[in-house]
């Protein structure tokens, strides 16, 4: 999390479809169509997550300890 991007290698689809076989095109469309939409949805996230706000979760929460310790591993981690 912290920040980081996964690093992934990237696939060469072309070299891909030339090995697969004919009557498993479909699946191996299928799995590029996923890769495709998993691929865009990870550049659509943001590159930090949003900052928590925890003085409101202190004040909403009825009790306020669980939040600091839930703080603390939060920030460990």
């Amino acid at each position: 999390m912290a920040g980081r991007r996964v690093a992934l290698k990237a696939i060469d689809w072309a070299a891909f479809a030339e090995r697969v076989a004919v009557e498993q095109k479909p699946m191996f469309n299928a799995l590029k169509s996923r890769s495709d939409a998993l691929a865009a949805k990870l550049a659509s996230l943001p590159e930090t997550p949003p900052a928590i706000d925890w003085t409101f979760y202190k004040t909403t929460v009825a009790n306020p300890a669980l939040v600091d310790d839930f703080e603390k591993k939060v920030r460990h981690f």
